[in-house]
């Protein structure tokens, strides 16, 4: 018998009825002749918290962590399944987070028989045969559990840790995570950039021009001093005809990409005023009713075997680029699975219509566009004018380099504002995640989403929630009691140490060290840092 686990309960009657299954024997196991699928929900085994194991200790680094079955009547239920099992099989979306929770099951149940994965991106009765048709075995899906499991111990020697170090310096106690703690830093240090940048100081100043019936070309000098830019203005021959270049160029770039969990958080917020967290977790419920595709991914493509599903929906979809775009089956944007003919709550419904416009989107973007690049040359100063060609002027414009003129019909010198960076929600857990993503992208081995540490937007989120920062308008602030966390935390390298060892624990993927010298690692790391921020810590 093949036992198939899954880590809820939606999720178990999907893929029960999709493999023939069609025995409930009670609620969340279903089985057949030849395979039984049994929903074991994430928390069913949990972490001892260190405060449990400390008495008081601090800093507090155990020997081994400790963990607890909650649910003993489900227990009592698997015992035998397991025991009966020729194959364990898991069944979900989630990456190293998920595949820690499924070693830990196995473990805790003394499972000797043979384990694999299904890999679940699509709750589609054709991608879950698919799925377990060819599900995966082997020792890399070992090192994935050890890459889970360590950042899940890193999460609990730093919660635990930090936070009795803040209580220690009479700072308030938040349960900070290490990901909340790199949100926070981010967050302090973009805000002293934007108030040093916003500091009283002398204007820069450019030359604006009118030319051909209104439009405004703007030099591509800048002077810091008003009078120098007087001066340049002097040259420009204003009521005269200069010579100027036309370009046009053709690009298959991508203007509008998919859904990923960030763009969504991103979208769900500026347009329905969802706080990343609810987004995720709305988006987990469509997920569980097939009506989505698994929201935990940070590829904006999909691949050419998903073709047919989309030209279904959207028949123009020739155009979308399908070749080498870096998504596969297992990998890839989040879409639209079925209608949602079913009853929806009103958030469900919201963001269902969100992805499914996005896609609309995407697919009724031209694959390629054009775009103008209107320039002349005054003296030792340029002038550009770029735009996008749309409409009837699309087809009719060819590609190429062209000789014009314009018309100056008056121009004048004006302050140019500085460039500021955002401090809008959306913009801010966009820029944290690309920070952190260039971190994996040129350090990791290729970890699987997860969820515990890539979910920027919602560790943001969160110090919201705590209180630790707070949203005016759509623009994202630390509260006083953040800004002290942040003042203590400051000059540290406390995000450089979190990002460093999460990129140590990925390595364990690749095979190249052990879980235990990540953890004696971060541990060492860990431990000098709070002797740092609080010398007196211990005493």
């Amino acid at each position: 018998m093949i036992l198939i686990i899954c880590e809820s309960i939606l999720a178990t009657k999907t893929v029960a009825i999709a493999l023939g299954a069609n025995n409930e024997t009670s609620e969340g196991i279903h089985t057949s002749g030849t395979l039984t699928v049994a929903a074991v929900p994430p928390r069913f085994i949990r972490h001892t918290p260190l405060g449990e194991m400390a008495e008081g200790k601090s800093p507090f680094i155990p020997e081994k962590f400790r963990m607890s079955v909650t649910d003993k009547g489900l227990e009592r239920e698997l015992k035998p399944l397991f025991r009966e099992a020729s194959e364990v099989v898991f069944a979900s979306d989630g990456g190293a987070d998920a595949q820690a929770r499924f070693f830990n099951i196995c473990r805790h149940f003394r499972v000797g028989c043979p384990r694999s994965r299904m890999w679940m991106t699509r709750l589609s009765y054709g991608a879950i045969r698919g799925a377990f048709h060819f599900r995966e075995s082997g020792r890399h899906l070992h090192r994935l559990a050890q890459t889970g499991l360590v950042s899940k111990g890193m999460d609990m020697l730093f919660g635990y840790n930090i936070n009795q170090t803040l209580l220690h310096m009479g700072l308030p106690a938040c349960n900070l995570t290490r990901q909340e703690a790199v949100a926070l830093l981010f967050l302090g240090e973009l805000s002293d950039h934007i108030d040093y940048v916003q500091m009283p100081a002398h204007p820069a100043y450019s030359i604006l021009v009118n030319a051909n019936s209104g439009t405004v070309f703007e030099s591509a000098e800048r002077w810091d001093d008003e009078a120098d830019a007087g001066a340049a203005l002097e040259s420009v021959p204003v009521g005269e005809t200069v010579p100027a270049t036309l370009t046009i160029e053709e690009t298959d770039r991508f203007n509008l990409r998919f859904h990923t969990l960030l763009t969504l958080q991103m979208d769900a917020f500026n347009n329905l005023g969802f706080m990343p967290g609810k987004t995720l977790k709305v988006a987990q419920k469509l997920y569980d009713r097939g009506l989505i595709s698994s929201p935990l991914t940070d590829c904006p493509h999909l691949p050419e075997k998903l073709r047919g599903h989309i030209m279904t929906v959207f028949p123009d979809a020739g155009g979308y680029r399908w070749g080498d775009n870096g998504a596969t089956i297992d990998s890839h944007a989040i879409i639209t699975l079925r209608a949602a003919d079913e009853v929806l709550t009103a958030s469900e419904l919201q963001l269902y219509r969100l992805i499914l416009n996005r896609m609309r989107a995407v697919m009724e973007q031209k694959p390629v566009r054009k775009y103008a690049t209107l320039e002349f040359t005054v003296g030792d100063n340029r002038f550009s004018r770029r735009w996008e060609i749309t409409g009837d002027a699309y087809d009719v414009t060819e590609a190429g380099t062209f000789q014009t003129q314009v018309e100056i019909a008056d121009a004048g010198v004006y302050p140019f504002d500085r460039p500021v960076e955002s401090r809008a929600f959306a913009d801010v857990i966009g820029k944290l995640t690309t920070v952190a993503g260039c971190v994996d992208e040129f350090m990791h081995t290729g970890v699987p989403y997860t969820k515990e540490t890539n979910d920027y937007g919602s560790a943001m989120g969160s110090l919201v929630n705590k209180g630790l920062a707070m949203l005016d308008g759509d623009e994202i602030y630390l509260t006083p009691e953040g800004q002290a966390i942040f003042d203590e935390f400051f000059g540290h390298e406390i995000a450089e140490l979190i990002l460093t060892w999460q990129f140590e624990a990925n390595d364990l993927y690749g095979g190249d060290r052990t879980g235990r010298s990540v953890i004696e690692g971060f541990s060492g790391a860990l431990l000098d840092l709070i002797g740092e921020l609080d010398p007196d810590c211990g005493e």
